[in-house]
C-alpha cells in the first residue's frame, strides 16, 4: 500500500530506482546522478552533493487583509464564542483601551 502511495505522489522514486538499482550502487548510476537529478526537478536542484539542494524563500506568508483580521479577531467574533467572551472579560478587567480589532 505504501509503495503505491509513494509512486502516486512522488515521481522521483521510480527515477532514483533506475539510477540506483535495488541490488546496490552502480558506478554508472553514480556518474549520471547529478544529470538525472536535474532532469527530475530542474527548477529546485542547485548542487546535489553540496550544501544547497533547494532554493528557499521566506517572508511571503503574511498577506494582510482587514476583512479576515476583523472576522478572526474582531469584537463580534469574540462575542460569538465562550472563550472569546472570556478574552473580552480579561481585557476589561485589565483596563485595556481597545478590547479587540
Amino acid at each position: 500500500m505504501l509503495s503505491s502511495l509513494t509512486r502516486k505522489f512522488c515521481p522521483i522514486i521510480p527515477r532514483i530506482q533506475q539510477i540506483f538499482p535495488p541490488n546496490g550502487f552502480s558506478s554508472f548510476g553514480l556518474l549520471n546522478f547529478q544529470n538525472s537529478a536535474s532532469q527530475i526537478i530542474p527548477s529546485q536542484t542547485a548542487n546535489v552533493f553540496g550544501n544547497k539542494v533547494r532554493f528557499v524563500t521566506y517572508g511571503r506568508e503574511y498577506q494582510p487583509s482587514n476583512i479576515v483580521r476583523k472576522r478572526r479577531h474582531g469584537f463580534l467574533a469574540r462575542l460569538r464564542s465562550k472563550s472569546g467572551k472570556k478574552i473580552l472579560k480579561r481585557r476589561r478587567m485589565k483596563g485595556r483601551k481597545y478590547l479587540s480589532h
